[in-house]
């Protein structure tokens, strides 16, 4: 008799279970249908939990540009130059000495470009001048044209060195200077120092 009940007992208990199971079974059925996304949600939750994320993809790498001993030319041909750097976010690493027209990559404007400069990389800075038969041009509306451009570069610049350069003496080829003669500040004044590897290349 005692056998019997016992018997009774644990069948009761395994038919209560398997009930149980069923219902969780019919409702996580229902949950995995109603799933949005039509992923198991426990599974999800349990993956994610579990396993590292995937690696992402690096962002693409922003174009580098060494320029190295470039004494200028063309104002308006390097202001194309740099816009179109500037709007490919380029990065400019300097070596040795960058002159004239070079130094527009300092306008403010170009603030997409990330440039730094190697150890001893200089910018040189004159005035600008206009040139007839090989020869200066120093006439009064020479000279009248060079300080209104050279105001309006200026203001290109930032403030800092706007305000250095209005408080020193820039050679003005137009005024007298030879065109060879130069205001040189150390590149690193005006931007980051590239790193040791950048400058060794």
């Amino acid at each position: 008799m005692r056998d019997n009940l016992a018997v009774a007992i644990v069948l009761a208990f395994l038919v209560t279970a398997t009930s149980l199971m069923a219902v969780g079974l019919v409702a996580y059925t229902i949950k995995v249908k109603a799933d949005a996304d039509g992923f198991v949600t426990w599974h999800k939750v349990f993956y994610d939990q579990a396993m590292p994320a995937a690696p992402q993809a690096p962002a693409p790498s922003a174009p580098v540009v060494h320029i190295t001993d470039d004494p200028g030319g063309n104002v308006a041909l390097y202001f194309q130059k740099y816009q179109a750097l500037n709007a490919a976010g380029t990065e400019i690493h300097f070596h040795g000495m960058c002159a004239s027209a070079c130094g527009i990559v300092l306008f403010a404007r170009f603030n997409n470009l990330k440039a730094c400069a190697d150890e001893g990389a200089i910018f040189g800075f004159h005035k600008p001048f206009t040139q007839q038969n090989g020869k200066v041009d120093r006439t009064k509306s020479a000279r009248r044209a060079t300080r209104k451009l050279w105001a309006a570069w200026l203001e290109e610049l930032p403030n800092p060195l706007r305000r250095y350069l209005r408080g020193v003496r820039v050679p003005s080829a137009t005024e007298g200077d030879e065109t060879n003669v130069l205001l040189l500040i150390p590149a690193s004044a005006l931007m980051p120092r590239c790193p040791l590897t950048v400058a060794a290349q």
